[in-house]
């Protein structure tokens, strides 16, 4: 005959040990886990991992080869620099809160800011070429500016599995809304601006979905750009007077059609992202005087969005002074019958943490001159950017 006793603990020890497995596999399929799982897909670069543990519908919305384009949580780069930023950034993966067969998972993100590092290495480095070369190096140190932020991933159950809920047709709409913001932007209407970056914040808030978080943080941080941007508008105004344009001629640019030409100083004491130039056709003189075209043109226009080193993000610093050219818009008739007359209209002050490119020490030349290193055109011709070409 069995002991009773035996057979008692023998059937504790069972039943502790299904509960324990039954609780292994719980943890297993958690939203948490699967979340996990797709950070080290990631960060492993195991692209068709991640995208196999999409849902259905975000499979159906967008092909493997669509999808290795908007990773979900990964750097917006170019293939050139994606491995390279994305090995740099750390994901930690929080616990999930679930509802019914709905997930959330919070994770935190560690990972390049890329238009603060792209300004810092422009900045710094001694010529455009050099830029990616310094831009590895910095990822290769660890010596690169950091974006710290709350990201989220979004999992809803499909069978026995967790997947991601990522929603890409939302997030293109809200990358539209961004994109026209930008563009709004650069050309300085901000009410319009402001309006737009909203809406693709409201376009992001209709639904729980993979990467949402982290959009939404990158977008407010352009938001609040524009909104100290406008407000600074009376004191940029202001500034104008110490911007000093000189040397303007209308003349055939490279592709034989007509631009303005000239340079602009700054003689202030702060640093400016962009510059707007308005050109004024008029006819007649006096009283008689009428405008019948107006364009509007930008010489300078810092990228406020990460450019991927594709060209220098340098801001006008003081005591800088820049050739500038742009290509005319007018009909010929206008052209013909009108004078144009070129007005400097509007400035955005640079607003960043990275450092300013100093200006080249001006070098005379062996044979120059007594006095001919202090001239104008000496002092000016080592920090001018070469003439845009229409």
């Amino acid at each position: 005959m069995m002991n009773l006793h035996a057979a008692a603990g023998r059937f504790a020890i069972t039943a502790a040990l299904t509960a324990s497995l039954a609780i292994a596999g719980c943890g297993g399929n958690s939203p948490s886990n699967a979340a996990r799982k797709y950070v080290e897909n990631l960060k492993g670069f195991n692209y068709k991992d991640c995208y196999q543990q999409l849902s259905h519908q975000d499979q159906l919305d967008v092909p493997v080869e669509q999808f290795l384009t908007q990773v979900p949580l990964a750097p917006r780069v170019s293939r050139d620099w994606f491995k390279s930023v994305l090995s740099t950034a750390k994901y930690e993966v929080g616990e999930g809160k679930a509802d019914g067969d709905k997930a959330n998972v919070k994770v935190a993100v560690t990972r390049v800011d890329l238009p603060l590092w792209e300004r810092t290495i422009d900045a710094t480095v001694p010529n455009a070429d050099s830029a990616p070369s310094a831009a590895q190096s910095s990822l290769a140190s660890g010596t690169f500016p950091k974006a710290v932020f709350d990201d989220n991933i979004a999992l809803v159950k499909q069978g026995e599995e967790w997947r991601l809920h990522v929603n890409f047709p939302l997030k293109e709409a809200a990358a539209k809304l961004r994109k026209q913001a930008l563009e709004e932007y650069h050309k300085h209407d901000y009410d319009k601006a402001i309006e737009t970056f909203k809406a693709a914040l409201a376009e992001l808030d209709k639904d729980v979905a993979t990467g949402n978080d982290g959009l939404k943080y990158f977008i407010g941080r352009e938001l609040a750009h524009v909104e100290r941007v406008k407000a600074e508008i009376p004191q940029a105004t202001a500034y104008l007077e110490k911007l000093k344009v000189e040397d303007v001629d209308m003349k055939m640019g490279a592709s034989r059609t007509p631009g303005i030409f000239g340079k602009i100083t700054n003689t202030g004491d702060k640093a400016i992202d962009e510059v707007q130039m308005t050109v004024i056709y008029y006819t007649g003189s006096g009283k008689r005087k009428k405008e019948v075209f107006r364009e509007v043109h930008a010489p300078i226009a810092t990228p406020l969005e990460f450019a991927d080193f594709a060209r220098p993000v340098l801001p006008f610093v003081p005591g800088e002074a820049r050739n500038f050219g742009f290509r005319l818009q007018a009909e010929p008739d206008v052209m013909q019958k009108a004078q144009p007359d070129l007005t400097l209209t509007a400035i955005v002050f640079a607003d960043s943490s990275a450092p300013l490119p100093k200006l080249p020490e001006p070098s005379p030349s062996p044979a120059a001159s007594p006095g001919a290193a202090g001239s104008p055109a000496a002092a000016a011709s080592p920090a001018s950017a070469p003439a845009a070409k229409p």
